[in-house]
């Protein structure tokens, strides 16, 4: 396994390893609570919202909260808690190790063939690999990157573990995932602690259902998987599906916590659309190419003949690449407009001043008991969704029934949701009502999460 530190030797060992030994600060109701998760803030991803608000949440409520987390690449997100709580581990870049070798090998098969990459006509990009260059390529990485491109940030952040611990020894340790390498720290630092950790799964590791690595990659995940997950005293999991797939296969304490947003997050007079005809469409984030499609929203416009100039698609998020070429293809790239990332309360800022809010699930059974923190953040904003995925998921199930949305696949479907939105524009869009975000605050979830780590810790050892 990439990135295996030393632990430290037995003098320097923590003491007090026996369960029994751990703060009496959780039977009053407060604990040591040390977060691992490669993701946080000040990073603005997806990822780094959940955990960085649940350090918030924890640290508010009396609990006495440390973070591992990874080096930041950007510093856009708010970090929530005392910066000295946080400790960012660095990585190196396994994907480095044999690059050298990697482009003598490339150098070598491409001058055996004629110099291909040199053949290229002026002014064109070189093509991406293909074929079996492709494939090769493929079987490279899932040697290397194991158990995912954050191999390289194992040791570092287990080391760093260890050393926080010979000071301030936690009752318990919770790790965030992905990447699935945050799950091996935390089990590291639990055991030299003698503390229980819970794994929480954002995504599931080997079920997922985008996994993409060879056959033989799936039966070394499969094993690392059992070892990580069998040694964790709970499981967290963001979805029912999920979490009862995982209930079932390790027989541990399991519990489904939503994800969920935040109100005080959102302007506090939210703006609404503009005044004018046109039905701005909104969506945030990334795109997973091949799996989440907005070509059918595109066929619809171009359905709507002349009413297609009463209807603008904004993307804040995804590369240019993955969305003007579609939408080129479907000849709506008049109204379809790609922006660059913006910030957080920026994003929500739009959301709440869009018409209509775009959601992207894939539209295929695998992907049945997804349901993206998105959704959380569209419901924060009290805007109508429009879905475009499996129609008989959770997802779609969660849409319909809370009256936030439509949930449509078909070209022709989707443009009959448009032209009906057209219509309303002039005297607006209606906000959804209040009954479809009931629940469903981070707050109301971590309560939940809250309650879960204290009924891991009255676990007799």
């Amino acid at each position: 396994m990439t990135g295996q530190a030393p632990a430290p030797a037995r003098d320097e060992a923590p003491v007090g390893n026996d369960r029994r030994e751990c703060s009496a600060a959780y039977r009053r109701g407060r604990f040591k609570v040390l977060l691992v998760s490669h993701a946080f803030p000040p990073v603005n991803v997806i990822g780094a919202l959940r955990v960085g608000k649940f350090a918030k949440y924890l640290h508010e409520a009396g609990h006495d909260v440390r973070v591992i987390a990874g080096v930041p690449r950007d510093r856009s997100l708010a970090v929530e808690i005392p910066a000295e709580r946080v400790a960012y581990a660095p990585e190196w870049a396994v994907d480095q190790l044999f690059d050298g070798l990697r482009d003598f090998l490339r150098r070598l098969l491409s001058d055996s063939r004629g110099g291909i990459a040199a053949a290229a006509p002026a002014g064109r990009q070189a093509q991406p690999r293909t074929g079996w260059s492709a494939e090769l390529a493929r079987h490279y990485y899932a040697m290397l990157l194991i158990p995912d491109f954050r191999a390289g940030w194992i040791a570092a952040a287990t080391v760093c573990g260890y050393e926080l611990a010979r000071k301030w020894r936690p009752d318990i340790v919770v790790a965030s995932a992905p990447p699935n390498s945050g799950l091996i720290v935390a089990s590291r630092i639990a055991r030299i602690c003698g503390a229980p950790w819970i794994a929480e799964l954002r995504d599931l590791w080997v079920d997922n259902p985008y996994y993409e690595d060879p056959a033989w990659r799936l039966l070394v995940d499969r094993l690392l998987e059992w070892k990580v997950l069998g040694s964790a005293a709970g499981l967290v999991s963001v979805t029912p599906q999920w979490a009862e797939s995982l209930r079932r296969r390790y027989r541990k304490p399991t519990a489904c916590i939503l994800n969920g947003y935040v109100e005080e997050d959102f302007p506090r007079a939210p703006a609404g659309p503009p005044p004018g005809d046109v039905v701005s469409i909104l969506y945030t984030g990334n795109i997973y190419l091949g799996y989440r499609d907005p070509g059918p929203l595109f066929q619809a416009i171009g359905r709507l003949g002349a009413e297609r100039e009463r209807v603008a698609v904004h993307f804040y998020g995804p590369p240019r690449a993955d969305i003007e070429p579609l939408a080129s293809h479907f000849g709506v790239a008049d109204r379809v407009f790609v922006h660059d990332p913006v910030p957080y309360k920026q994003s929500l800022a739009l959301q709440t001043s869009a018409d209509v809010l775009l959601l992207l699930q894939w539209n295929n059974a695998k992907d049945a008991g997804n349901i993206p923190a998105k959704f959380y953040e569209y419901l924060g904003a009290r805007r109508p969704i429009l879905l475009l995925g499996y129609e008989a998921g959770d997802l779609a199930a969660m849409v319909r029934e809370r009256a936030a949305g439509v949930v449509a696949t078909e070209p022709a479907a989707i443009a009959q949701q448009l032209k009906q939105w057209i219509a309303e524009r002039p005297a607006g869009i209606a906000p959804v009502g209040p009954g479809a975000r009931a629940g469903l605050t981070r707050v109301e979830q971590y309560r939940k999460f809250e309650q879960f780590l204290t009924e891991i810790l009255q676990i007799p050892a």
